[in-house]
């Protein structure tokens, strides 16, 4: 996995210097001589960048300093990728949880600011991680999310990466026709771009895929091909993986002699470059072989060099989690001087309105025996005034307090449209920032007496692009506004005597044929048991049909998710039952789709609440579901589910019917 690494976060990481002598002295020397605090952030990355491979605890103390420097000076382009660079380091170092957590701080950030190359980029690194950590089906996921936005962006080279880790991680789920399918693209798109690395990791990848096949020779015939890469770019680690996977097909095709010289190699390159992890897996292997052989004396020794690997390995965990500590001690001092200033701040603000405060004491008081002196009279005519004074200001007090209760569930639902509705806001502001720039270029090219019609085009074709995208976003916008008006407004529905079982077929077929309408290739098995002789039940029939074709997309679209990842004998199968239960009317909907992780089970009927990606999604469906079957029929809707299984949804409801 470690060249997936090296590749992925170029995704990520601006140019840097070389880690040679002479470009860090270059930079050290300009560092110590600007003053500027925007130029020294960006001196701060590049030299933290120039120490990433060969200096990494180094390297992650120099972008502590640019990204708190970047946060001081409210540099917000400066802390993004100071954000990115931290969280390199803690990738690169192997401190996953670590460097997880940042990614997904800095993918909201891209998000919510609409920079897609960036959210491209931490896409793929998140899905690295997952990777490294042996969770493949993670791994997957997002790195799709960071091939569709790569696709769309143009990038190829991070379309080359996207699908190169796609591969691996498909072979290393053993789904070998997915993942020599996107490998073999991978290895053209490399070859296109004369990408050495890229076409190394390639054909090490088939080689892995052919010798999981037992297609040896062709095995065989992709390592030999990636040794001649890894030479040419100097990558030992490469060479590692491309030797002992050798070394596994001659065992494995009865050569010892040149499995034992391939093993032997891999392990030598390990120990030269300081692979702890490659040296663990060839020492392992060459156990086992000896072991084989019933050599002892052998296997004992690169048995014992294991448990030193694995060892050295567990020295690394105790060096990530003091790293972990550092950068965090490093956060929370900052906090404390904030803190600090602010507390200095206010201590000032609390001088001056003590010291007014005495003044108007003291004014009080001169006014008040200068009014004594005036008679008794006044005195009186005073203390009436100033009663009804405080009478006026306790009733306004009063109604202040009422209008503030009032305000406060409103308060607590504007926060929650205002959260939601920012991200397409920022999209559309954006992509109008971009189109406006696009018309001045447009207008300046047609002012030119020798114009160029292809620029003209281009410029055209981006602006058409832009205004779909305003259009897209804009449309979400209206989406959340809507389904807000649609949460919040009371009921002009009326009970009437419904075919329960009727209502919910009818729906399950509408929001079947709406889903086989946007995606024709979509199939789905759908099982009905029906109570026969339910009856008519008194109910608001639109009211409990909305809430039956939001559970019915939601379980579509779980079954839909899953079957991208399960295996080919796979069958998406919705099931919906009626049944009357200790004098309740039940509804039961249930699928065998991801399922809903325990982690969010309690917050799935919050408004806004949405495990869906962006734009898929409001959030108000169930909460909007819960109020009608809560509130407007005096019944109850729960859920029971197991994360990757399925989920079942129930409706209680008033067992008040009439047989017909």
């Amino acid at each position: 996995m470690k060249k997936i690494l090296h590749v992925a976060l170029l995704l990520a990481l601006p140019a840097v210097a070389s880690a040679q002598t002479p470009a860090i002295d270059s930079l050290k020397h300009a560092l110590q001589t600007e003053q500027t605090d925007t130029s020294r952030v960006l001196l701060l990355g590049a030299l933290s960048g120039a120490y990433l491979y060969s200096r990494p605890d180094t390297a992650l103390v120099l972008a502590q300093q640019r990204l708190l420097l970047a946060r001081k000076t409210g540099f917000a382009r400066g802390e993004a990728a100071g954000l990115n660079q931290v969280a390199a380091v803690f990738l690169v170092t192997g401190n996953y949880p670590k460097a997880l957590q940042l990614y997904l701080e800095l993918l909201k950030k891209a998000e919510a600011s609409g920079n897609e190359r960036q959210a491209a980029a931490v896409l793929a690194n998140i899905g690295l991680i997952y990777g490294y950590q042996g969770d493949y089906g993670q791994a997957i996921v997002y790195t799709r999310q960071a091939l569709v936005l790569a696709e769309r962006l143009h990038n190829r080279r991070s379309v080359q990466i996207c699908l190169n880790n796609l591969g691996d991680n498909y072979e290393k789920l053993n789904r070998l026709d997915s993942a020599l399918a996107y490998t073999n693209q991978a290895h053209a798109l490399a070859i296109q771009l004369k990408d050495a690395g890229g076409i190394g990791n390639a054909l090490t990848n088939l080689g892995n895929i052919y010798s999981k096949r037992g297609q040896y020779p062709l095995a065989l015939r992709n390592y030999r091909s990636a040794i001649a890469y890894y030479i040419q770019e100097a990558d030992d680690e490469g060479l590692c993986e491309a030797y002992l996977g050798m070394a596994g097909v001659f065992q494995q095709r009865g050569n010892l002699d040149s499995s034992l010289t391939y093993a032997k190699l891999s392990l030598t390159k390990g120990q030269k470059g300081g692979f702890t992890d490659r040296v663990m897996k060839a020492s392992r292997f060459l156990t086992t072989y000896y072991t084989a052989l019933r050599n002892i004396d052998s296997a004992f020794v690169y048995q014992s060099a294991t448990i030193a690997a694995k060892d050295s390995l567990f020295s690394q965990e105790k060096a990530r989690q003091i790293q972990s500590l550092s950068y965090e001690e490093t956060v929370r001092q900052q906090q404390i001087q904030e803190v600090k200033d602010e507390a200095a701040t206010q201590l000032k603000f609390n001088t001056l309105f003590g010291g007014v405060g005495t003044l108007l004491l003291l004014a009080g008081l001169l006014y008040r025996n200068n009014r004594q002196q005036q008679g008794a009279n006044r005195l009186l005519t005073q203390q009436k005034t100033t009663v009804e004074s405080t009478l006026q200001v306790l009733k306004a007090t009063q109604a202040q307090l009422v209008q503030k209760e009032k305000m406060a569930s409103l308060g607590e639902l504007t926060a929650g449209i205002a959260h939601e509705i920012q991200n397409p806001l920022n999209f559309v502001n954006n992509f109008s920032e971009v189109s406006a720039e696009l018309v001045g270029e447009l207008e300046e090219e047609q002012q030119k007496t020798q114009r160029d019609p292809q620029l003209e085009a281009e410029l055209l074709g981006d602006l058409k692009q832009n205004l779909q995208k305003i259009t897209q976003h804009g449309g979400r916008a209206s989406a959340i506004v809507r389904g807000m008006l649609e949460h919040s407004r009371s009921s002009s529905s009326e009970k009437q005597l419904t075919n329960l079982n009727a209502l919910a077929d009818e729906y399950l077929k509408i929001a079947y044929h709406g889903l086989r309408a946007r995606d024709k290739d979509f199939n789905c098995e759908l099982v009905t048991d029906f109570a026969a002789g339910l009856g008519r039940v008194d109910l608001m029939p639109q009211e409990v049909g909305r809430v039956l074709l939001n559970l019915y997309n939601n379980a579509f679209y779980a079954v839909q998710q899953k079957q991208q990842l399960a295996p080919a004998g796979y069958q998406p199968t919705v099931r919906v039952t009626t049944a009357q239960v200790n004098g309740l009317i039940e509804i039961r909907v249930s699928d065998n789709g991801m399922g809903i992780p325990d982690a969010v089970k309690d917050k799935i009927f919050q408004p806004f609440f949405t495990t869906k990606p962006t734009g898929e999604g409001t959030g108000l469906g169930l909460s909007l579901s819960y109020d009608i079957v809560t509130k407007g029929h005096g019944g109850s809707l729960s859920v029971e589910s197991q994360d990757g299984e399925g989920t079942t949804f129930l409706i209680q409801l008033p067992s008040q019917t009439h047989r017909s």
